[in-house]
């Protein structure tokens, strides 16, 4: 019967992963409520309120099923339902990697993941984030099977290449958590070289076959489909040639710029960039303690094998630098950087020892962390508040442009649409003010979602029930050239609203030469 099968599904959970599940659950939506219970469209939301994300020019070619779970539609609550269930079961898959037994430990963890950035981040694309976070918690699914049985790599390949195929970060995502594992297997299970390479060799097994499987694919699509690839953040100059130094140099910027851009000359210090300072110190005092206490338990060379390891975290972090030479990571892509938070609350996790030194760590980690995770969650909120003001001010804009229009002779016989330029919302809240404040948020940032043509349309027909069909690109530069045109003042002039045969123009600025 199903109730019974339930019942006996329900008595091999593990308390750990209870501790982890409902601790995701409740600070995700205590972080990120408001943005599942408010319909706040970004520049790339707006135009996907209803899209089937066959983003095979972009080789994600798993994302269509994986968000299709919730429909096709941009829904904030159920989206965000099950992201945040995706990332529950993702925390409590780590608490089992790392086989974390404090309870505060797992509590920190699940915050310090539900509440990253690059989660908030991708919440500001709604559409598409439950898709994402699908992604997240295959990977995880992958390691723990690889982990778990000494052929688990074969499943757990498959599974990789379906998060890799949901969105590449995961590669990236993949390493640092693998590396995670494999510096708590050495520090606190004294694991020998031989079981390092052993799980080294499973891991590289697993990474290879599902990188191979996902190449076989995008090779497939590009030559045997002739399908069009996108020169979207280098994914066209893959293989390309490039020297080994520049990525190195891209990897020590980005790293240095995420965790304390605050200490550049030209950005205040924030909260954001000292709790990063304070999460370094502790991971350095950290690794020191293990040193002094469990130096004859961990051979020296294995101690130096995990120094290497921690070391390497940005790196692999980064590691799309060193396949394209086109990437530019943002924050949707920052989700590999949680293991370095995680380091200071793993080692907390195996203090056992109660020296006034252990207590005194212990405290500094579980209060570092636990500010780290409120300000994360300060950050996703201020993020929300930016998205909301850049909505209201872009509805308000559309709604006195198509007010304009209207009133213009000849409205009723229009069809087409023309938009030139953009429209000058600045203040100093979105200029100043929030990106000061917080890390640079991807999708947040910035005074309005109307950047393109498109957006002006999607948003009149959706917003409006004012259906146009965008000029063709020639006719665009028709309009450019002609005499019409360059008659007309910018906006909000009375003439920068023109509608000349069946198509509305609107100056909004003068393009740029």
């Amino acid at each position: 019967m199903p109730e019974q099968l339930l019942s006996k599904w329900i008595q091999h959970i593990k308390p750990h992963w209870k501790t982890a599940f409902l601790s995701t659950v409740v600070i995700g939506f205590l972080t990120h409520m408001y943005i599942f219970t408010n319909a706040i469209p970004n520049h790339d939301s707006l135009i996907n309120i209803y899209t089937p994300q066959f983003n095979f020019n972009l080789g994600r070619f798993y994302l269509s099923p994986f968000s299709g779970i919730s429909s096709y539609f941009d829904l904030p609550w159920i989206n965000g339902l099950l992201s945040i269930f995706y990332l529950a079961v993702f925390a409590a898959m780590i608490a089992e990697l790392l086989d974390l037994k404090k309870a505060l430990s797992i509590i920190l963890t699940s915050g310090l993941i539900v509440a990253f950035p690059a989660i908030s981040a991708i919440f500001s694309y709604m559409f598409t984030a439950d898709g994402y976070m699908a992604g997240f918690l295959l990977t995880a699914s992958a390691l723990l099977l690889t982990k778990k049985y000494s052929y688990g790599f074969l499943p757990g390949s498959l599974l990789f290449y379906f998060a890799v195929g949901i969105y590449q970060v995961n590669l990236p995502l993949l390493l640092t958590l693998t590396t995670l594992f494999l510096i708590s297997e050495i520090l606190y299970k004294g694991i020998s070289l031989r079981k390092f390479f052993t799980y080294a060799f499973r891991f590289f097994a697993l990474t290879a076959i599902g990188m191979a499987l996902y190449a076989i694919t995008f090779t497939l699509y590009r030559n045997f489909f002739a399908g069009e690839v996108r020169d979207y953040q280098g994914l066209n100059e893959v293989g390309s040639a490039f020297s080994l130094w520049d990525p190195i140099i891209r990897v020590r910027n980005a790293f240095s710029h995420f965790f304390f851009r605050g200490f550049a000359p030209d950005m205040p210090a924030n909260l954001f960039e000292v709790a990063n300072v304070a999460v370094f110190a502790l991971l350095l005092l950290g690794f020191a303690m293990f040193i002094r206490q469990r130096n004859q338990a961990v051979a020296k060379p294995m101690a130096a094998i995990a120094a290497v390891l921690i070391l390497s975290l940005p790196f692999s972090a980064y590691s799309l630098y060193f396949v394209s030479p086109g990437v530019n990571y943002h924050m949707l892509m920052m989700l590999p950087l949680v293991p370095i938070y995680l380091l200071p609350v793993l080692f907390y996790d195996n203090l056992a020892a109660a020296t006034p030194k252990t207590k005194l760590f212990s405290w500094a980690t579980v209060l570092a962390t636990a500010l780290v995770v409120f300000n994360f969650a300060l950050i996703a909120n201020i993020s929300y508040f930016n998205m909301n003001l850049k909505y209201e001010k872009s509805v308000a804009a559309v709604n006195r442009i198509a007010n304009r229009m209207e009133q213009t002779s000849g409205y009723e016989n229009a069809s087409k649409l023309a938009v030139f330029g953009e429209i000058s919302m600045e203040s100093k809240m979105a200029t100043e003010y929030v990106p000061e404040s917080i890390p640079r948020m991807t999708g947040a940032l910035g005074d309005t979602f109307l950047r393109f043509p498109s957006h002006y349309q999607y948003m009149m027909e959706n917003l409006y029930g004012i259906s146009f069909e965008l000029v063709t690109p020639q006719e665009y530069e028709s309009i450019l050239e002609s005499s019409a045109y360059a008659d007309m003042d910018s906006w909000p002039a009375a003439d920068s609203v023109r509608i000349i045969d069946d198509t509305v123009i609107i100056k909004l600025s003068e393009e740029p030469e």
